[in-house]
């Protein structure tokens, strides 16, 4: 394990952007050699989707049933098109779950036991964003999906990342972006269940070989032929229809010596050539999972009770019970922001609604492991905040251990209007719009917002204490939060940006950090977005 631990710990030094040297990339746009952004099959039979929202359904009771209408509705209000932007003769097509430079590496498999209610015959589908359909792979043993033990109206998921679609662009760091944008993908598809009253449930005993001769009857993945894009799987959800979350524990053995009987489909050819990235094949492999049993609960016996009702510290009971169906309408209308008011101010309260949407106990799917992500804010216009450097602990108990790595002189103070159930405090005060704007690779768009966030992980120690497998799931905790500021920033009448470009070790100077105790993995800003009158909005599916 020490050797794949010190590929991680490589990967990461090697792919930090500096203020004079950025991490290694392609140095030029390849435009021929674009990666195509849909993974197709050749041959698969396709079943169409109904084009369905949520639209029409606010009063029906929850949980909904577990139909073709309603799946429809799951996945064209997580996975789906959601617009068509077009410009200066140029069209492109926008997604529901946001990815890094919209290149879209994350696909989605669904496995099914069949039965009327669906009308598909038991097997694996691979879920088609380009006209919202499922292509069928792989037909499932019967007997197989009844080993598992799964609860009646119960379906299994599986995301993959294709690299290759990121790498195309941003180089050596795109396995950081990829493992971001399947933190939003997650996110996006637990809101999505939500909405339909469903419960979805993170698998994270599975093993990625597991995964993998699931899907590809092999323990090697979808990699046979390289111009196809190689393609790895990462994790395995459940979702649980009848509305109440269960514990698949019995059924994890079986789940793993599940059988396809595979068609002799090919994947589409994704580019001409592609052009490897010896850091991204090393960390890759360095970050395969094996199989575990039980893993977080053994290794922090509190970080389930964490993630349950009972409240901890500065928790405020009655958050458990705010549900987000106002988000129910607006998953579809998610948009990142181009560029930001610089003049706009933000009512504290919709500052506060915002952060309480990032707390652990709203995310869905809730993780399994104790927080390891906090957000360090930059907060330039808000209501009744003083402007300066503020810090948002999303895992309460993480203080004193923040406190003691981060610079000795800062304020540690709670600002007098902070609602009970946020452990917000200022760390220093002063305009630090210059410092937010420089931090992220000199972009304006994170000083031009009313906030930005720094998301600032414990890093060595978990990834020291669970594998180096971890390392991926830093990440993804990132992209949940990121995705939920998406959604309470357009809830609130605001919008978000997720920003991947930032300078990691600048972030971890100002705030006093050193050594590879905690790191910063993802940065974000929210406020008034501008929007560009040349853009012209078109149907999602034309």
């Amino acid at each position: 394990m020490s050797g794949q631990l010190d590929r991680i710990i490589a990967y990461h030094r090697e792919t930090k952007h500096h203020t004079n040297r950025m991490a290694r990339g392609p140095g030029r746009m390849d435009w021929a050699n674009q990666p195509d952004p849909y993974r197709s099959y050749e041959g698969a039979e396709r079943i169409a989707l109904d084009r369905l929202g949520f639209e029409g359904i606010s009063g029906q009771p929850r949980p909904l049933s577990l139909n073709r209408e309603n799946l429809s509705r799951f996945f064209f209000e997580s996975l789906a098109l959601s617009a068509r932007k077009a410009v200066a003769g140029s069209e492109w097509s926008l997604r529901v779950n946001p990815s890094s430079g919209n290149l879209h590496p994350t696909e989605c498999y669904l496995l099914a036991g069949g039965g009327e209610r669906l009308d598909l015959s038991s097997g694996i589908y691979h879920y088609q964003p380009k006209d919202h359909s499922l292509e069928f792979l792989a037909g499932l043993d019967d007997e197989g999906w009844q080993s598992i033990h799964l609860p009646p109206g119960a379906l299994l998921l599986i995301l993959t990342s294709i690299h290759w679609r990121e790498s195309w662009k941003y180089g050596a760091r795109a396995f950081r972006y990829c493992m971001l944008d399947l933190g939003h993908a997650l996110a996006a598809a637990g809101e999505s269940a939500r909405c339909l009253g469903w419960e979805m449930a993170l698998l994270d005993d599975m093993g990625t070989e597991d995964l993998s001769r699931i899907l590809w009857n092999g323990p090697e993945g979808l990699d046979a032929d390289l111009r196809s894009g190689a393609e790895r799987p990462d994790l395995m959800l459940t979702l649980f229809s009848d509305g109440r979350a269960h514990r698949v524990v019995e059924g994890l053995a079986s789940i793993a010596k599940l059988r396809s009987r595979s068609l002799p489909l090919r994947p589409n050819i994704l580019s001409p050539s592609i052009i490897p990235w010896q850091e991204i094949d090393m960390v890759s492999r360095a970050a395969r999972k094996p199989a575990t049993s039980d893993i977080y609960h053994r290794s922090h016996p509190m970080a389930e009770k964490m993630l349950q009702d009972e409240p901890g510290e500065g928790s405020d009971p009655s958050r458990k019970a705010d549900s987000s169906s106002h988000y129910c309408h607006l998953l579809r209308h998610r948009r990142s922001a181009q560029a930001m008011d610089a003049r706009a101010m933000m009512p504290l309260e919709s500052f506060h609604s915002i952060l309480k949407a990032t707390l652990p106990e709203r995310a869905n799917p809730a993780l399994p492991w104790r927080p390891q992500v906090n957000l360090v804010l930059f907060v330039h216009r808000v209501e009744g905040m003083e402007r300066g450097l503020y810090i948002l602990l999303r895992d309460g108990s993480s203080k004193r251990e923040l406190k003691e790595a981060m610079d000795p002189d800062f304020l540690w103070e709670r600002p007098s209007r902070t609602p009970a159930g946020l452990q917000l405090h200022q760390l220093a005060a002063g305009d630090g719009r210059l410092a937010a704007r420089e931090s992220s690779c000199r972009q304006d768009i994170a000083a031009d917002g009313c906030f930005a966030a720094a998301m600032i992980s414990r890093f060595e120690e978990p990834i020291a204490e669970y594998g180096p497998w971890f390392y991926s799931r830093l990440y993804w905790e990132c992209g949940l939060i990121g995705q939920a500021l998406y959604l309470s920033s357009e809830a609130e009448g605001f919008r978000g940006c997720g920003i991947g470009c930032f300078f990691d070790d600048m972030v971890h100077s100002m705030l006093g950090l050193s050594g590879l105790g905690h790191q910063d993995l993802y940065h974000f800003t929210v406020g008034r977005a501008l929007i560009d009158p040349r853009l012209i909005d078109l149907p999602s599916y034309g």
